[in-house]
This record gives C-alpha cells, sequence and structure tokens, in this order.
C-alpha cells in the first residue's frame, strides 16, 4: 500500500528528505546533488510544512517508516 506522503512530496523533495534522514547537513546536501544550501533550506522548509512536522528528527522519522520500504 502506497504512503499518502508519496504524493505530496515533489521528486527533489523526497530526494532531500532521504539525505536529511542520513543525518546529513544542509550544506552536505546541498554540495551531493549540486544545489545551494539556500535552496535545500527552502526544500526543507517545504517538506516540514507540507509533512506536517516541526524538526529534521520528525521528518526523518516519518520519512523512515513511510518512504524507505518503497524507495
Amino acid at each position: 500500500m502506497e504512503s499518502i506522503y508519496l504524493n505530496i512530496l515533489t521528486l527533489r523533495e523526497k530526494e532531500i528528505i532521504a539525505e536529511v534522514s542520513k543525518g546529513l547537513f544542509d550544506k552536505e546536501i546541498a554540495n551531493k546533488i549540486c544545489i545551494s544550501p539556500e535552496t535545500v533550506k527552502k526544500h526543507v522548509k517545504n517538506i516540514y510544512k507540507k509533512l506536517g512536522v516541526r524538526n529534521r528528527v520528525e521528518a526523518s522519522v516519518l520519512y523512515m517508516f513511510n518512504f524507505k520500504s518503497i524507495a
């Protein structure tokens, strides 16, 4: 059964939340996927808003339970 969260996030947001859940910082994510740290921050804010979470830990836990087994 697919998670409803799969339809909420863009492909780039899914890519970023995967890296966030590995414990990477914005600058590390930016370097890894070749975008600016500011762009990563904007994506992370959008992810928080879409998932209804307040921080990286909540976002990572939600990702682990809803995306990891599918990705």
